[in-house]
């Protein structure tokens, strides 16, 4: 941690360093502590600091964009030389927003000083509950445990200053009776921005059981089911959707779900989705990366396609205003939703295997994919856990399915139940962390795999 002074000072040397030309300079400093463990035995113990910062010049409507990974006065100012050259060889930018102008932002308690604290004995004693779990079953643990502290500073020539802080911590785990075809495994996850929200007694046990309950799974024919989705499995589906067009520019394109089908239904009206940074176990940021107020955008209400969000760039080709949702670097033009949010319903999980004649219990999604983005197709793989269903109970392990399906209009088209309880999943980003429920649904399976 460099903290809220020295972190704008940086900015602000990089601004200064651009001459007298309009500058944006954002700072991203992150400690990532990291245990690693495969075949319960821990391999990787480590933290690694790093440091990232974008500068942006302007000039006139062309825009370049250099960075660099020190943070010495040398290597900032030479990062800011670099972008003022970039900046003279692009063309002409058509809707070019300019920088952003200062504003308020709301306050954001985004840091756990434990999660901050939590020490690699600390996180080794962790781990070392799931593996006994495991070897007391004659079983595999494998995993990482993540505790992160991320600041993030963003500054412009404009007179925008913001500061943020964060943690978040994550646990996966897989247990496995071994590497055969007929093996076993069985899964868990868990995220939040503070490490003592994560039970790691409980997430080994589930693990445990489920790898017990998969061995010697079964072939399933092809065709769609009803399936009971884990909550991890629905984030899965949720960061799918988010990558194939929740953002301003692939709805202008009209590459997006929502091009021309604004105000129209697109899902089940059991669905509503928002990006809201407010939710306190997300690692709230109260600004992105331009230093534009986040706002709480809902992308489809009880069915609806609702809402898009913008950075400034695409707002200003929609003629509209930025909701907050830049991402740094100039990547995923459009803006990038770092907080999505699906509404509890009011089911359980129990509940909805017991309405289920006939059907198949997923625990989580491996190796998805788009097809199709206007169409939300998306495949891949159930795993770690998939099972029959069989007159409202959960029955016979089946083997890892392969799956494709639109996610709109076929998955979450079909929902019938939602359940009351959610879940912190997290996504890889130490900014972002996904809440989700389970749900009951239908699901095109296109057969087993190895």
């Amino acid at each position: 941690m460099v903290g809220k002074e020295r972190a704008l000072e940086t900015c602000e040397v990089a601004i200064s360093a651009c001459g007298g030309d309009a500058a944006e300079a954002v700072l991203i400093l992150e400690t990532d502590s990291l245990t690693r463990f495969a075949n319960s035995e821990i391999h990787q113990n480590t933290t690694i600091r790093d440091a990232t910062l974008f500068v942006r010049a302007v000039l006139g409507t062309r825009a370049g964009w250099a960075s660099t990974n020190q943070i010495t006065h040398g290597a900032v100012q030479e990062a800011a030389r670099r972008a003022v050259e970039m900046a003279g060889v692009q063309p002409e930018t058509p809707y070019a927003p300019g920088l952003a102008d200062p504003a308020e932002y709301e306050e954001a308690d985004g840091y756990d000083e434990r999660t901050a604290a939590f020490t690699p004995a600390e996180r080794a004693q962790a781990v070392s509950r799931i593996i006994r779990q495991a070897d007391a079953h004659g079983l595999n643990a494998s995993g990482s445990l993540r505790t992160r502290v991320t600041e993030v500073a963003v500054a412009n020539s404009r007179g925008v200053r913001a500061w943020a802080r964060g943690t978040d911590a994550s646990l996966i785990t897989v247990v496995m009776t071994g590497f055969e075809s007929d093996a076993g495994s069985g899964y868990a996850e868990a995220a939040s921005r503070r490490v003592g929200d994560l039970d790691f007694e409980a997430m080994g046990a589930t693990a445990v059981r489920k790898c017990l309950a998969t061995r010697r799974p079964q072939d399933v024919e092809p065709g769609e089911y009803v399936v009971v989705m884990e909550p991890s499995a629905v984030a899965a589906a949720m960061q799918m959707l988010a990558y194939m067009g929740m953002n301003g520019i692939s709805f202008i394109e009209g590459r997006s779900y929502a091009s021309g089908r604004l105000g129209t239904k697109v899902t089940s009206e059991m669905v509503t989705i928002a990006d809201d940074w407010r939710d306190p176990d997300t690692s709230p940021l109260p600004f992105d990366f331009e230093g534009v107020p986040r706002q709480r955008v809902t992308l489809i209400e009880q069915g609806i396609a609702s809402g898009m969000i913008y950075d400034r760039a695409a707002a200003a080709r929609a003629n509209t205003k930025s909701t907050g949702h830049a991402v740094p670097g100039g990547g995923m033009p459009g803006g990038y939703p770092l907080h999505l949010v699906m509404n509890a319903g009011d089911s359980s999980v129990e509940e909805m295997v017991a309405a289920t004649e006939r059907g198949i219990y997923i625990t989580r999604f491996n190796y998805a994919n788009p097809v199709h983005p206007m169409k939300t197709i998306f495949t891949g793989m159930t795993k770690d856990g998939t099972f029959m269903i069989e007159d409202g109970k959960i029955g016979r392990p089946l083997r890892n399915l392969r799956f494709t399906d639109s996610i709109l209009d076929g998955l979450f088209a079909s929902i019938t139940d939602v359940s009351r309880d959610t879940g912190l999943l997290p996504t890889g980003n130490g900014l972002s962390i996904y809440r989700a429920p389970a749900i009951r649904a239908r699901l095109q399976v296109t057969g087993s795999t190895v």
